[in-house]
């Protein structure tokens, strides 16, 4: 109890500290393991200079927080973080649940979570399109132009593009950590090894390897590391400051989210360093793994998405380059719904951006249970960060939360337009 009051003291301080720009209620739910807050009604600018989005109002929260709880319950995961809200502000930020089924640690929108795949967009898609932006990086260069240890008669026309629209004939993915090797160096020479699966250009095939390759062309342009340029000039530009990559080899770190018991490769609880076992080869940092943010800080980028690229008054990205690269590219079959670097919603059968999210909407997944879906049409995101992972990723449980996150979103923030919802929630 003694730490529960620590806590809920510290949190209070906060949020009096962020009254000075906008006010909040702070919510803590001892038993239920929740803590978050959700912004008042009210003309209070944000820090940036907007003003706060419109409040939930209380059953529009309460649907929200039987979703989370049902999901908990169910143990599609033991814990999540979730933001919803506007390009002027989150109008729910807010944790469920704990660390783990029998921790006392409680979920809060600033945990640190493994995002995955998310790395995929948050991280490697946002450096390719400041550096288009720049005009350091042509998107039709041949990969070779960049990367000259990649070129090979069968590869020398593979384009950045197709790196990016994953139609570049790599392979998914190989487990490298099965096979003996141990290094970077060791990984990044099997995957320029590897040969093609199919003719380049001719299928849309999700390649891991081709976001690898993505992260090394940013650091064979800019000089720098890859961790170190998108904090430079990604995540610190967006305050985004909870966000980076860890190394690997410093030991687990008991304040971030746990993914799973890892019982074939490293042999213990994986805490605090990547869960992706190509990323750990290849130190923790990488293109398509490796990233770790909170609700709180992609709140913050998916609000600069919806603002055109905006912060306040300085324009980090350009509204021509956003609709560029979240646009579904229609050259790679009817069926195709990759962008550049980013997914976009199915229009047939299930997709973790839900039934009402519009045909515009963009976003991706992350396999430890994370998703981020924007509708720039309607003006709206949802995040989802979770450790369904925990302790396996033999837990397939997080696919219809994902979808009804996204359209419960969408019937608070835009239309109370019914639809039908997963038969296992009850909220």
């Amino acid at each position: 109890m003694g730490t529960y009051i620590v806590k809920h003291i510290a949190l209070v301080i906060a949020a009096a500290v962020l009254a000075i720009s906008f006010t909040v209620v702070l919510t803590t739910k001892l038993a239920g393991g929740e803590q978050g807050y959700r912004s008042l009604l009210g003309n209070a600018a944000l820090p940036d200079g907007t003003t706060p989005a419109m409040d939930l109002s209380d059953n529009a929260a309460k649907r929200l927080d039987s979703l989370m709880e049902v999901s908990i319950r169910n143990q599609a995961f033991p814990g999540a973080a979730v933001s919803i809200g506007r390009a002027n502000g989150p109008v729910l930020i807010k944790g469920y649940g704990y660390f783990t089924y029998d921790s006392k640690q409680a979920v809060t929108p600033t945990s640190q979570f493994d995002l995955a795949s998310l790395t995929k967009v948050i991280a490697t898609t946002t450096a390719v399109m400041k550096l288009y932006e720049e005009g350091r990086l042509d998107l039709d260069a041949p990969v070779a132009s960049y990367l000259p240890e990649f070129s090979r008669p069968d590869r020398d026309k593979i384009t950045v593009r197709q790196l990016l629209t994953h139609s570049a004939g790599l392979i998914p993915f190989r487990p490298y950590h099965t096979l003996g090797l141990t290094t970077r160096e060791q990984v990044i020479e099997a995957i320029l090894a590897e040969p093609l699966d199919y003719k380049p250009g001719t299928q849309v095939k999700y390649s891991d390897h081709g976001m690898i390759l993505m992260a090394l062309i940013v650091e064979r342009i800019t000089g720098d590391d890859f961790a170190t340029w998108t904090r430079e000039h990604i995540f610190e530009p967006l305050g985004m400051l909870n966000t980076g990559f860890r190394p690997v080899g410093q030991g687990g770190d008991n304040s971030v989210v746990p993914t799973e018991f890892d019982h074939l490769f490293r042999k213990r609880l994986v805490q605090g360093e990547v869960h992706d076992e190509t990323a750990y080869l290849l130190g923790g940092t990488a293109g398509h793994a490796g990233l770790f943010s909170t609700a709180e800080d992609l709140t913050r980028f998916a609000r600069m998405l919806l603002n055109n690229g905006r912060v306040g008054t300085t324009t980090f990205l350009k509204p021509e380059t956003i609709k560029l690269f979240t646009t579904r590219v229609t050259n790679l079959g009817e069926k195709n719904t990759r962008a550049l670097g980013w997914d976009t919603r199915s229009k047939e059968g299930y997709s973790s951006a839900g039934q009402l999210f519009g045909p515009q909407s963009f976003g991706h997944t992350g396999f430890t249970g994370t998703s981020l879906w924007i509708d720039p049409d309607a003006g709206i995101f949802a995040i989802l960060l979770t450790n369904r992972v925990y302790p396996t990723r033999d837990n397939s449980k997080i696919g219809p939360v994902r979808a009804d996150l996204a359209d419960l979103t969408y019937r608070t923030l835009v239309s109370d337009t019914p639809t039908s919802v997963s038969a296992s929630a009850t909220y």
